[in-house]
C-alpha cells in the first residue's frame, strides 16, 4: 500500500503530488460508475449542435448524455463525478481524459444502484428513465467563462453551467421531459456537489413537475487539515473564481452573500440554506475522499498513530456541526452512515445493504420521496460501530483511500 503527500501548495504551476492522487481518485470513480454490477444499458447522445452557443467540454468537443428511457412520467437525471481541476495546469491535463473531452466517450454505458432497473434491487425505482450527464467542465456544471484560457498552446473553455443548460434543453424539447410528473435530480461526488449547486435550476426548468435531488457524497465540508491550514477552501476559492462560477450557482445564495464571500456558494454546507427544492442528503460520516483530501489523514483506520486517530475521531464531530443546517430542516431526508466509504448509490450493495438504526439507504430514500410513514431521516453512531461498513468494504475498495 502506497502513500501519496503533498509537496507543495496550491495552486502552483506544476501538479503536486496530492493533485495528482486526486485524479487520480476521480478517474478510479470513473472506473466505478461503469464497472458496476449493473443491468440498465444507456445509449450516449451527442449535443454536437450545443458548440455553436459556447456549450462545450474543456477541450472544446461537444456535451452529452446516456438515456435510457423506460417511463415518460417519471425520470432520473444524474450528474457525474469526478473531482475538480483546482488550477490551470490540472485542467489543461484534465481535458486530455474522459473528465474534459467528450471525444473518447463510449457509445453506451451501464449503470447499478439506484439507477439499476432490476427491481429486485432498486423496486421503487427501477421503472425511472434514467438519464446520465457525463462530466467534463472541471467545476461540477457551474463554469461560464466567456473567453477560453490558453495553456500549453491549448485552448481550455470553462462553460459547465452552458453544459447544463443545453442538456436541461435538450432533454425537454427532444426526449419529452416537458411532460415528466416527477423528476430526481442526483449525483455522486462532484455531482453530489452540483445536486446542491443546481437544485433550484433545475426545479425551474420543470415547473409542472414534482422535483427532488438525492445528493450523494457532496457534502464537502469547510474544515482544516489535521495542521489547522484551511487547504480544501483555497482550491474551491480558487475553482469557484478561475471558471467564474458566480452565475452558475445558487441565486438565492449569491444574493445572500457579500462578494468576498459568494465563493461558499460553491460549497453545500453554505448553499444547503438556500436550496428551496426538497433534497435528501446521503453521506458517509467518515467519507473517504474527505478524510484524506481536506483533513489530509494519511492512514486507514485503525492502522493510525495516536495523533492521526485522534484527528479521525473528531472528524465526526466536526462533520455533523457542518451538517446541522440538512438536519434541521424536518421536510427534508438524511442517510448518514459510519463507513469509510465515498459514493454510495452507484453500488447495488452499498445502495440496499448499508444500514443505519436497521433501515439501508434505499429505503430511507423511498420513504422521504414517496411521503411515506417511515423514517426520514437517519444518522448514525461513530466509527467502528456499524457492522455492515465492514460486510461491504469491498464494494467500496475502488474508491477508497488507499492507492494499492
Amino acid at each position: 500500500m502506497v502513500w501519496l503527500r503533498e509537496t507543495s501548495s496550491y495552486p502552483g504551476s506544476m501538479l503536486t503530488v496530492l493533485d495528482t492522487y486526486e485524479m487520480i481518485l476521480a478517474l478510479a470513480f470513473v472506473c466505478i460508475v461503469y464497472q458496476s454490477h449493473a443491468v440498465r444499458v444507456a445509449n450516449l447522445v451527442k449535443l454536437n449542435e450545443s458548440v455553436q452557443y459556447g456549450a462545450v467540454c474543456l477541450d472544446g468537443t461537444a456535451p452529452g448524455y446516456y438515456i435510457d428511457k423506460t417511463s415518460m412520467k417519471r425520470w432520473i437525471i444524474h450528474l457525474e463525478g469526478g473531482g475538480w481541476c483546482y488550477n490551470e495546469e490540472l485542467c489543461y491535463a484534465r481535458s486530455s481524459t474522459n473528465l474534459g473531452s467528450s471525444a473518447k466517450w463510449s457509445p453506451t454505458a451501464q449503470f447499478g444502484g439506484f439507477l439499476n432497473n432490476d427491481p429486485d434491487v432498486n423496486p421503487e425505482f427501477a421503472n425511472y428513465s434514467v438519464v446520465f450527464v457525463p462530466y467534463c467542465d472541471g467545476a461540477s456544471f457551474s463554469g461560464n467563462k466567456d473567453e477560453p484560457i490558453t495553456v500549453n498552446g491549448r485552448k481550455l473553455y470553462f462553460r459547465g453551467h452552458r453544459i447544463l443548460v443545453a442538456v436541461l434543453d435538450a432533454l425537454i424539447n427532444k426526449e419529452g421531459l416537458n411532460t415528466a410528473e416527477a423528476v430526481i435530480l442526483t449525483g455522486c461526488s462532484a455531482g453530489g456537489l452540483s445536486t446542491y449547486l443546481h437544485l433550484d435550476y433545475v426545479r425551474s426548468r420543470f415547473p409542472n413537475s414534482s422535483v427532488h435531488g438525492i445528493a450523494d457524497a457532496g457534502y464537502f465540508i469547510d474544515a482544516p487539515t489535521m495542521n489547522g491550514d484551511m487547504y480544501i477552501r483555497g482550491q474551491y476559492q480558487y475553482v469557484y473564481h478561475m471558471q467564474n462560477c458566480s452565475g452558475g450557482v445558487n441565486d438565492d445564495c449569491i444574493r445572500a452573500k457579500m462578494e468576498s464571500d459568494r465563493w461558499q456558494c460553491f460549497m453545500a454546507q453554505y448553499t444547503y440554506p438556500y436550496i428551496k427544492t426538497p433534497i435528501f442528503v446521503l453521506n458517509s460520516e467518515y467519507d473517504s475522499w474527505q478524510l484524506a483530501s481536506i483533513l489530509h489523514l494519511r492512514c486507514t483506520p485503525p492502522n493510525c498513530s495516536d495523533v492521526e486517530m485522534k484527528a479521525f475521531n473528531n472528524w465526526r464531530g466536526t462533520f455533523l456541526t457542518a451538517l446541522e443546517p440538512a438536519v434541521a430542516l424536518n421536510a427534508n431526508g438524511l442517510f448518514t452512515d459510519a463507513c469509510l466509504f465515498h459514493c454510495q448509490s452507484l453500488s447495488d450493495a452499498l445502495w440496499t445493504k448499508i444500514e443505519v438504526g436497521g433501515q439501508n439507504a434505499h429505503d430511507t430514500f423511498a420513504d422521504w420521496h414517496l411521503a411515506r410513514s417511515g423514517r426520514w431521516k437517519e444518522i448514525d453512531g461513530p466509527y467502528p460501530n456499524n457492522p455492515t461498513c465492514g460486510a461491504h468494504q469491498d464494494d467500496s475498495d475502488s474508491i477508497m483511500m488507499p492507492i494499492v
